[in-house]
């Protein structure tokens, strides 16, 4: 009996979609599974997988990219529990207008809205906490870099004020972007002062990493999922 062959790249999602339920309503489990498979390292359960990835998300699926929110969906209705609390996050990426997008597909069933939302509202809340903190502390440390916000010597209080608010700007985002795997500070600080944000900022996210299932509420953890 020949068997089917192991799938190495995601299809368009339309067609992985209508494969995936044609799979489950037909009782294909062999193709079924090849098919979660493939999407596995896009959508990863453990922070170590997350920095392996070629692709991540919605990005796995190619060009033209389907809508965060049509995934989300797709893995309610498939029951594709481990990729649930990181398809959730980047559907929340998107922001409150992508979320509450009423194009046909992509409107969210209304308790996996308010937990999203509130899931992300979680993540860069506890990141506004983080830097906070960083940037209080560093405003006590002392720096001879010339160019670094740090810096004692860089200029009256209010351009030291100045410079410490872009760090804390840059951590925090403005509230955009993925706040889980970039941290880039630019020239604000020396490399030497980069140190601290950028060690608090790798413990935080791989704790929140460790969260996601809970924050979502999805599950108490991954292994519960």
């Amino acid at each position: 009996m020949t068997r089917f062959p192991a799938w190495r790249k995601v299809p368009e999602f339309t067609v992985f979609a209508s494969l995936l339920r044609m799979t489950t309503k037909y009782g294909f489990s062999d193709v079924r599974d090849q098919l979660v498979d493939s999407i596995k390292a896009a959508y990863p359960t453990k922070w170590e997988g997350s920095g392996t990835a070629k692709v991540l998300g919605e990005d796995t699926f190619g060009s033209p990219k389907p809508h965060p929110n049509a995934v989300l969906n797709l893995f309610l209705e498939q029951k594709i529990k481990f990729a649930l609390p990181f398809a959730a996050y980047r559907a929340a990426l998107g922001g409150l207008t992508s979320l509450t997008n009423n194009t046909p597909g992509t409107v969210l069933p209304p308790l996996t809205l308010a937990s999203t939302i509130y899931g992300m509202e979680t993540i860069r809340g506890g990141l506004t906490h983080l830097a906070h903190f960083v940037v209080c502390n560093m405003s006590l440390e002392e720096c001879r870099d010339g160019a670094c916000a740090v810096n004692v010597c860089v200029g009256p209080p209010s351009r030291r004020i100045e410079e410490l608010n872009k760090l804390y700007e840059t951590m925090v985002k403005e509230g955009k972007g993925d706040v889980l795997f970039s941290l880039s500070l630019g020239n604000i600080v020396c490399a030497n002062c980069a140190k601290i944000p950028k060690k608090a900022y790798h413990t935080w996210r791989t704790v929140i990493w460790e969260e996601l299932p809970l924050i979502f509420g999805i599950g108490k953890s991954w292994d519960d999922l």
